[in-house]
């Protein structure tokens, strides 16, 4: 297996010296470069292209976000990596596009050999070089225009609050995602990650998440009429209804409250992959979906098409962005949970069950759906549960 190439940068010498301490315990599988400027580290990758680039925000010349930029433009499957002290919080601002992933100085060695080692595992999963090319440029995704609209609308009134912004975003999986990127960011330390949008708000402020949404423009309006625009709406009602479904099948199985928001959280997420394809792969994905049939899946296709399902191109950005590794296996195994190590993982479950038991996907033609994966959940011993289940993800009245 080839050595990942990774490129740290950063003018203080002092700083490097601990990174190659850092680092050197990983020799055997990664193949590390130290550069002091941002002009050394564009020369050394036009030499030789590098995996993952991490790179201090405060530096003469050209800063860390400068570089990034030039990075994401002239390297986009490189994975971004931004260190920055806790009271720069406007020049993290600034790197919410270009960088994936962000740190705070001083950053624990074993927090940073993580950070880089968890999307890189990851994208060994993915077996197409242009598509995982094409998901590390990804900067934004894309939402429907009404509620783009009203996000823009509540953030400039005066009476705007955190519970009433943060109402918006979460009827929406691609803002959700976007706010749940940043706030789970080791730059803010937190205790636990955070899985809902009112979390988020609050954690960020109100006027931070004015500036991200009318200064830096974390959120996109999705602008294209027609089937397109429809599907992306439905994709996102399809969302918020697994959503709700796996929190109620969490709550069935007895977690604890944060865990039950986790499931929703997952849930919620489960089909972001597929909203990145219809985004970037638009006609060729509804071409490829048509080939669904209940003799050849959804994951199949996708993979033939792709190089990967929509769920594990999912998985890979959503553990690129920090997510907590429950969510991202929820999200990775949500159509194929015998394909997971473990069994009986209650956030998967809960997701596999809501998707499973739902009307049909919504890009699919009707009778195309994932059935439930009766392996996992034999071995599992849920398989009891299936009835139960059910009835809490199509309760009567709905």
């Amino acid at each position: 297996m080839e050595k990942v190439r990774i490129l740290f940068v950063d003018d203080d010498p002092n700083i490097l010296s601990g990174l190659r301490r850092a680092t050197h315990a990983m020799r055997a599988t990664w193949e590390t470069v130290f550069c002091d400027s941002g002009a050394d580290a564009l020369a050394a990758m036009e030499k030789k292209p590098f995996d993952v680039v991490v790179s201090d925000m405060r530096m003469p010349v050209m800063d860390g976000a400068q570089l990034l930029n030039i990075v994401r433009r002239e390297y986009p499957g490189t994975i971004r990596v931004i260190l920055s002290g806790y009271a720069d919080s406007e020049s993290v601002l600034r790197t919410v596009g270009p960088a994936h992933i962000y740190l705070a100085k001083p950053c624990d060695p074993v927090v940073l050999m993580a950070a880089i080692a968890r999307p890189v595992a990851l994208r060994r999963l993915m077996e197409s070089d242009g598509l995982r090319q094409a998901l590390a440029d990804i900067s934004t995704l894309p939402t429907p225009p009404e509620l783009f609209l009203e996000i823009e609308e509540e953030l400039r009134s005066p009476k705007s609050s955190a519970s009433s912004v943060a109402a918006i975003i979460g009827r929406d999986m691609a803002m959700t995602a976007e706010v749940l990127k940043l706030t789970n960011s080791a730059y803010f330390s937190l205790p636990t990650k955070v899985t809902t949008p009112l979390q988020a708000v609050m954690t960020l402020g109100v006027e931070i998440v004015q500036t991200l949404v009318l200064k830096v423009g974390i959120f996109r309006q999705f602008d294209r009429g027609g089937t397109q625009g429809a599907q992306v709406a439905a994709l996102n009602d399809y969302s918020l209804k697994v959503g709700a479904a796996a929190e109620r099948i969490a709550v069935s199985m007895g977690i604890d409250a944060a865990q039950v928001k986790a499931a929703y959280c997952a849930g919620m997420l489960s089909s972001i992959g597929a909203l990145v394809l219809l985004d970037q792969k638009g006609a060729d994905y509804r071409r490829v979906l048509e080939r669904v049939t209940p003799d050849r899946s959804r994951h199949r296709v996708e993979t033939e098409a792709f190089g990967a399902s929509h769920t594990l191109i999912g998985a890979y950005l959503l553990g690129l962005w920090g997510f907590s590794d429950e969510v991202v296996e929820a999200v990775a195994y949500a159509d194929r949970p015998s394909d997971c190590p473990a069994r009986g993982a209650i956030m998967l479950t809960a997701v596999h069950a809501a998707r499973a038991l739902l009307d049909h996907f919504p890009l699919l033609n009707e009778g195309a759906a994932d059935p439930l994966d009766s392996r996992y959940l034999s071995e599992a011993k849920l398989d009891d549960q299936v009835e139960v289940w059910r009835g809490l993800v199509q309760p009567e009245g709905e």
